[in-house]
Formats: C-alpha cells, sequence, structure tokens
C-alpha cells in the first residue's frame, strides 16, 4: 500500500490559525520534527497529522483542538483551488472545477458534490483513521471559504462526521452555525443546492483557462511523484524475494514494461537508477547500524555473488563494504 501524502498547503493556514490563537506554531513544529518557522515545500506523510494534532492540542491546551482552530482560520489561502472558484461563472461551477484538483491538497480528499432534489452534498472523503481534529478543522474552512465565495449565502444545513463522539453540541453549532451527527458513513457538508447558481463576481473565462492548466500541470507533478514512489516501494518489496525487475514491478501496478519504462522517463528518472539507489541506501544502513554480516547484505540487497556486491558497493562509495563499515562505526 502507497504511504498516502499531504501538501503543506493544506496545513499553512493551521499554523495561521495557532498564530491567531496566541499559540507558538514553532512549538508544535518542532515537537513533530519539523523546522521552525514554517512548514517546509512539498508534501508530508498523512501519517503524521496524528503527532500534529496532539502537538496542537497540548500546546493549545484545547481538547477539541480542531473545531477550536476553525475559529481562527482566515476565509482565503492563496490555493489554487481558490482562483478556480473565483475565476469560474458561478459558485457550483468553480466547486465542481476545484473538485477535479482536490489531489493537489491530499490523497485523503476523495471529495465528490452530489445534489438530490434541493440538497447538496459534499463528501470530503477523509480517510477513517484521521484524528477527529482534521475533519473537524476542515468542515470549519471549508464553511468559511464558501461563505466567503458566495457573499454569506451559503449555509450548512448540517456536518457529518465518521468519529462517534466530540465537543459538546452547542460549540459546533457557534462555529459552523449548523448541527453535527457523528458516527455516519463518511465525513460531508450538506447545504442548499441553490447556492450553486450564485454567480461569481470576478468571473474570466481567460484566467479560469489559464488556472485549469496550471492545476493540470501542478497534478501531472504529483502523479509524477506518486509513481516513483510507488516504484520505489514495489523495488523494496520484491528485492526481499531475491529481485526486482521491471517487469515485475510494471505487473504489480497492472500496466506494460515499455509503458512503466516511458512514464519514468517522462518523470526523468530510470528504472535501473532507482533499483542501484535503493540497494546502495539500504547497504548503507545495513553496514552501519546492524551487525549482520555481509553474506546477509549481499542477500538482502539483491545481489547473487559477493564479488559482485562487492565491486558494485565499491563503485558506489569508493571503498569496500569492510572499510565503510569500519570507518562509519569507528
Amino acid at each position: 500500500m502507497r504511504d498516502l501524502t499531504d501538501d503543506v498547503a493544506l496545513m499553512r493556514p493551521v499554523i495561521d490559525a495557532l498564530r491567531a490563537s496566541g499559540t507558538d506554531p514553532d512549538r508544535v513544529l518542532v515537537r513533530v520534527g519539523l523546522p521552525p518557522g514554517g512548514l517546509p515545500a512539498g508534501r508530508f506523510p498523512h501519517a503524521a497529522q496524528a503527532a500534529f494534532w496532539k502537538a496542537a492540542s497540548e500546546e493549545c491546551g484545547e481538547q477539541h483542538v480542531g473545531l477550536y482552530l476553525a475559529q481562527h482560520l482566515p476565509a482565503f489561502h492563496g490555493l489554487l483551488l481558490e482562483y478556480l472558484f473565483l475565476s469560474s461563472e458561478t459558485f457550483g461551477v468553480g466547486l465542481r472545477h476545484a473538485l477535479r484538483y482536490v489531489r493537489l491538497l491530499s490523497d485523503t480528499l476523495n471529495a465528490r458534490l452530489d445534489v438530490d432534489g434541493d440538497t447538496a452534498v459534499l463528501t470530503l472523503g477523509v480517510e477513517a483513521d484521521t484524528p477527529r481534529h482534521f475533519p473537524e478543522m476542515l468542515a470549519g474552512a471549508v464553511i468559511r471559504l464558501f461563505a466567503a465565495l458566495t457573499e454569506n449565502d451559503f449555509r450548512p444545513r448540517e456536518v457529518r462526521f465518521m468519529h462517534a463522539e466530540g465537543a459538546p453540541a452547542e460549540r459546533y453549532l457557534a462555529v459552523y452555525g449548523c448541527p453535527v451527527r457523528f458516527g455516519a458513513e463518511d465525513c460531508a457538508l450538506l447545504f442548499d443546492a441553490a447556492v450553486l447558481d450564485k454567480p461569481s463576481r470576478h468571473a474570466a473565462p481567460e484566467l479560469l483557462r489559464m488556472h485549469e492548466s496550471l492545476a493540470r500541470r501542478q497534478l501531472a507533478e504529483v502523479e509524477r511523484l506518486d509513481l516513483v514512489r510507488q516504484v520505489r516501494e514495489l523495488i523494496a518489496e520484491l528485492l526481499v524475494d531475491g529481485g526486482a525487475t521491471l517487469e515485475q514491478v510494471a505487473g504489480r501496478l497492472n500496466m506494460p514494461p515499455r509503458r512503466l519504462r516511458e512514464r519514468l522517463a517522462m518523470a526523468g528518472v530510470r528504472f535501473n537508477d532507482l533499483i542501484t539507489d535503493y540497494r546502495c541506501r539500504l547497504a548503507k544502513e545495513l553496514l552501519l547500524k546492524t551487525d549482520e554480516r555481509i553474506e546477509v547484505i549481499v542477500e538482502r540487497t539483491g545481489f547473487s555473488e559477493p564479488s559482485t556486491f562487492y565491486r558494485a558497493f565499491k563503485r558506489w562509495v569508493g571503498e569496500t563494504p569492510v572499510e565503510f563499515r569500519k570507518r562509519g562505526k569507528g
């Protein structure tokens, strides 16, 4: 199973909300192993959410920290998806445009919009094991953004959460302006479908095309990195069984080997380079952090003969495995 990631753009507003609430965000970042001064660019493991929200809760002294910070979130965050909304003809058209590119924010947000009569349901697709503080913050952020985009015509009817319990009902009503329901099958916002026809005062077809073009390029970059990450993970898995060929990896990804080679070339990497990089890093780690015999390391890195491993390692590092281990541990 591939590692899920979030874009830092999804968490930067939370950093701003921490600061606005009077909490030093650097204290939270340091506690989860990130440098102070703000989140670095790129994407980070979704699994880090649990540690982040635990640290935020303790630093704020607030049990319901996601809901608490939702009160301090700015309406706009400067995200590309917001510009898709603003340049679209109506709020509904903008929402549908933005949903095509929600992957830019997180691998976990498989959001969709359904309309049944006068009720619209925006399902956020949050993973079931995500700490409840994240969807509670996210719901507040979406409500504030939608209200700003529609000049306060957007009013949620209900927010649904998958977790079984949370804050007192009156706190949700104060922050969201509507009741919440726990133990639902999904995380979703229910609202009046009529607001989807709300015209945008900032509609601009030329800007919309430009924003969509940029969103497509960014999504292609995310998918490129995702493919490389998947191939790396499969190489690690297959080497345990004694080999990792292009054909084996392509089979696991359900694509022809030629197509995988082409997609990797488009991503600027070669399969053999990924194999070499993984073997080198694994060999170094085993030599420095374990007392495994060289013969075992040879097998674990996918080499058939010690002599082949020795020659490859000398080529990678400039010294033999024994010399590298002796110098590293010394």
